[in-house]
């Protein structure tokens, strides 16, 4: 069975000021070769200041990172089958 590399985006947490415009956001995007997974961490806490941190790390490193530091929770029954890729 062949393996793809990384592929989608999510959005982590997303801080909002008192007028309801997002002023932090954290997402995890896959770059796109595939071959990474990026957090990107984008901070418009202070007025006038744009700031935009990005990490990368691979998709196989991630997964050690969580197998070592996650909690294992029990599994779920399901329909015996993977989760379907988009692409």
């Amino acid at each position: 069975m062949a393996a793809r590399g990384a592929s989608g985006a999510m959005t982590l947490i997303t801080e909002y000021d008192v007028a309801g415009s997002p002023i932090r956001v954290l997402r995890l995007e896959s770059a796109t070769n595939g071959r990474a997974v990026l957090l990107l961490e984008v901070d418009e806490r202070k007025p006038g200041i744009h700031r935009e941190v990005r990490h990368e790390i691979t998709p196989s490193e991630l997964i050690a990172v969580i197998r070592a530091n996650g909690a294992a929770l029990p599994s779920k029954p399901h329909n015996d089958r993977l989760i379907s890729d988009p692409m």
